[in-house]
């Protein structure tokens, strides 16, 4: 970079989303239309420069020609989120810095596949699980191995081993949605941090395959916030010990498996078609 992207059809209707190369002039406003890790990876964010007519609906803008400038910095990416996180009150800080962490980790910036599987286990011991692992050569081979119908069992033993922190960490988002959580905080604030929270959700990717990693991440910040805040007990840190760590180091996906077996993938054996 710099980078000058090929001349495109610019559609200039009223239409937020058409024809043209899309960017918008706030980080902010990128990261409440696609999160941080969308499919469970981290997205790329970059500096632009239209080169052409700019059409500007709402937050987004378009372009028949756009120049990449530079990839953002990470202060300028912690910034943003620091800025979107204020409604968490006291926790923003505290909340921010998970936030870059957990991009930053879905990135895979590292490969090491001693590291990974370290940090698996020490995941599973802090969910109390004694379950073996298993590497598997492809995403694909994992996937099948999860649905099959010794995955099920599997599952329902991991539910059933961390039933308590799932329970707290889902009674703490109810909680939040609850008329009693409205009235015991200032519903402004409680409804503006739900808001922003939900800039990192992508709930709406949960049902696609790639979406697990997603949730692992948002699980974890869920925890975190429930377990500071005093909503729900136990370690904020216990559904991102160890896991985080993988995913940094390079781990693609992990899934149960077979019965108390966690299957796993690296990076660079998953491909990276089916994320793109």
């Amino acid at each position: 970079m710099p980078w000058d992207l090929p001349a495109v059809t610019l559609d200039e209707s009223d239409a937020e989303c058409a024809a043209g190369w899309n960017f918008v002039e706030d980080l902010g406003a990128a990261f409440r239309v696609v999160g941080l890790w969308p499919k469970g990876w981290a997205v790329s964010v970059l500096v632009v420069e239209p080169l052409g007519e700019v059409v500007r609906r709402g937050d987004k803008c378009r372009s028949s020609r756009l120049r990449l400038l530079r990839r953002a910095t990470l202060e300028e990416i912690t910034s943003v989120i620091r800025r979107l996180s204020e409604p968490f009150g006291d926790l923003a800080d505290e909340m921010t810095a998970e936030q870059v962490a957990w991009w930053q980790a879905l990135g895979r910036p590292q490969r090491d596949s001693a590291a990974v599987e370290a940090g698996l286990q020490e995941a599973l011991k802090a969910r109390g699980l004694a379950w073996r692992l298993r590497r598997f050569g492809s995403s694909r081979d994992a996937w099948e191995a999860w649905e099959a119908r010794a995955a099920w069992d599997a599952r329902e033993a991991w539910a059933a081993r961390d039933a308590r922190a799932a329970r707290a960490a889902w009674a703490a988002w109810d909680a939040w949605d609850a008329r009693e959580a409205w009235a015991a905080r200032d519903a402004r604030a409680a409804r503006a941090a739900r808001a922003a929270w939900d800039a990192w959700a992508a709930r709406a990717a949960w049902d696609a395959r790639a979406a697990w990693d997603a949730r692992a991440a948002w699980d974890a910040l869920t925890m975190t916030f429930a377990a500071r805040r005093g909503w729900c007990e136990g370690d904020p840190t216990r559904l991102t010990v160890g896991i985080r760590d993988a995913y940094t180091n390079g781990l693609a996906i992990a899934l149960p498996t077979e019965h108390e077996t966690l299957g796993w993938v690296m990076a660079q054996e998953a491909g990276r078609a089916g994320r793109e």
